[in-house]
């Protein structure tokens, strides 16, 4: 019902500007209120829709701006109105009008199915009348204003901007920013991550800009707030047909973790990062900037390197690594298993003395040793709880590891002893021996697939698993705890 009146007014409103001579039906108080009304904010177009109108309502409001828009231009010619009857009688459809507009804007609550044009934002106005044509950036963004494309006006009301490199978290913006519950952060699933590459690939074809060129843009971080709304509309282009309303920045910020880390390091680039080290030392931000690659990847190549001139072990861990590497985790921090606070220098150490890689020792650390000494305190070292970790996927249909609360898992006194690392480990190695037994592909196994697998396969006891972690702990308690 409430779709069918704003919509019947839009017609009303526009069709009679359309239509002969109906410019002397109207006075210049109805131009300013269409134009009052186009000024009407993001927040408030937000707020329109009514619950479980879904698309229609998103369509309907769509009409209606535009209509305002197209009103609102043509009565600014309009001639002055000389009958003091039709004076009156505009007034009163402008009023009944207005007063049905604006009693939808302020009672209804925001839903995420709004959208709106992205040239309803005043900032988005002002920045396309400033865009230099000759700057690959701002072809990219003059593109998508000129196009016009609808957005979340939940979003668009939180325009935040992202000047810092850093992951974007919702408990930063929470905090900082008061957003509210449902705008999605964070827990990027395969499929949101390929749409916004392929919308980003879209864009660029659309502008004819190179690879490159917008490889290059999208290196930069934004200087001012005017630089992060830019790369926000960009952001906009990327989240078009994904569901779940997310922040541009967010958006933006993963392309750009995306693009910039992918591909394998060239060997010219190998000798770039150890002859910058040895210049200027660890300044990954710097060396960031100039190989077009994220810090974190930068660093984690210059391991590796490093690793390699050392002719560092791989291969797996025996039971004399495993206990050397207790022995030095403790010795660097007698409390590691409540709060983990050692530093990378003694990590370094370690695998020096093991003479393996500091990323090793840490994932050897983190997804076996440490949940192996948790569950022996909390007496579920024999306890085999991957039955009951397959139910609670199934009972709360949890598909992808982004739908999974980690921390509220391993609180549950099912997984007593666990990590949120080692029940992650548990459910890929699940999802492993499901999508091989059924030649599927890895994000094609669900919950009940698993369970299924589960149900019709006979695994053995992992009797030598057990008898190794009970040596690990046998020289815990020996060499670690009773002293």
């Amino acid at each position: 019902k409430k779709t069918a009146i704003l919509v019947f007014t839009t017609f009303l409103l526009v069709g009679t500007s359309s239509h002969k001579n109906s410019h002397k039906m109207f006075v210049p108080a109805l131009s300013a209120n269409m134009r009052r009304w186009t000024r009407v904010s993001l927040t408030s177009l937000g707020q329109w829709p009514a619950p479980g109108l879904g698309q229609n309502v998103a369509a309907a409001q769509q009409l209606y701006y535009c209509s305002l828009v197209t009103a609102s231009h043509r009565l600014d010619s309009c001639s002055l109105v000389s009958s003091l009857s039709q004076r009156v009688k505009t007034a009163q459809i402008i009023s009944i009008a207005e007063a049905e507009v604006c009693k939808k804007l302020s009672t209804a609550p925001i839903h995420d199915v709004a959208r709106c044009p992205i040239m309803s934002c005043e900032e988005h106005r002002e920045i396309k009348d400033s865009l230099d044509k000759e700057n690959s950036l701002d072809l990219l963004v003059g593109h998508i204003l000129e196009t016009n494309i609808l957005v979340s006006s939940l979003a668009l009301q939180h325009n935040i901007v992202w000047l810092t490199a850093p992951r974007i978290t919702k408990t930063i913006l929470v905090r900082d920013h008061s957003l509210p519950a449902s705008i999605t952060v964070g827990r990027v699933t395969s499929a949101t991550d390929n749409l916004i590459l392929n919308n980003w690939q879209d864009l660029l074809a659309s502008v004819g800009v190179t690879q490159e060129m917008g490889k290059r843009e999208i290196q930069c971080l934004p200087t001012d707030r005017t630089d992060g709304i830019k790369r926000n509309i960009i952001g906009y282009f990327l989240l078009q047909g994904i569901p779940e309303v997310r922040l541009a920045a967010e958006s933006f910020q993963r392309l750009r973790m995306k693009i910039l880390a992918s591909g394998d390091f060239s060997e010219v680039e190998d000798r770039e990062i150890i002859e910058f080290v040895e210049k200027k030392g660890k300044k990954w931000s710097e060396l960031s900037g100039k190989m077009e690659r994220i810090p974190n990847m930068i660093l984690n190549r210059y391991t590796v390197l490093k690793s390699k001139e050392a002719l560092v072990t791989e291969g797996e861990y025996n039971l004399e690594d495993d206990c050397s590497i207790m022995s030095q985790v403790f010795k660097a921090d007698k409390d590691i298993l409540t709060d983990g606070n050692v530093s990378r220098t003694d990590w370094e150490e370690i695998g020096r003395l093991l003479n393996r890689s500091v990323k090793s020792v840490q994932r050897r650390w983190i997804q076996y040793l440490k949940p192996t000494l948790r569950r022996y305190h909390a007496g579920t070292l024999d306890t085999d709880v991957r039955e009951e970790l397959i139910n609670y996927l199934v009972e709360n249909k949890l598909n992808y590891p982004q739908d999974i609360d980690w921390d509220k898992l391993v609180k549950l006194p099912d997984f007593a002893g666990h990590t949120s690392t080692s029940l992650s480990l548990l459910r890929h190695n699940l999802i492993t021996s499901a999508y091989r037994k059924y030649s599927m592909k890895y994000d094609q196994v669900t919950a009940d697939v698993i369970q299924h697998w589960w149900h019709n396969t006979k695994r053995l006891k992992p009797k030598k698993k057990r008898e190794y972690a009970e040596a690990l702990v046998e020289y815990y308690i020996s060499e670690i705890e009773m002293k």
